[in-house]
């Protein structure tokens, strides 16, 4: 009688193992595509180097005007 139990028990164990490996193996975790997410990365990157640049530019103009403005008031003294 004791090992009718054995075994049932045994053979309960190896069924709950052998049905969560096999719902462990049919479930897929959702990946996210990193890919799509690595080029939009790119993108911001790409654009956030333009605005610099063009930043970069615009100050340069301005300090350039300024410096222009500056002798001349320094002239007209």
């Amino acid at each position: 009688m004791v090992n009718f139990f054995v075994s049932a028990v045994s053979v309960i164990t190896a069924l709950i193992g052998a049905i969560t490996t096999l719902l462990a193996s049919l479930h897929t975790t959702h990946h996210e595509n990193y890919g799509d997410k690595f080029k939009t990365l790119q993108q911001e990157r790409d654009n956030l180097a333009e605005d610099y640049e063009n930043e970069r530019k615009r100050r340069i103009e301005i300090e350039e005007k300024y410096e222009k403005l500056k002798k001349k008031l320094e002239n007209t003294k």
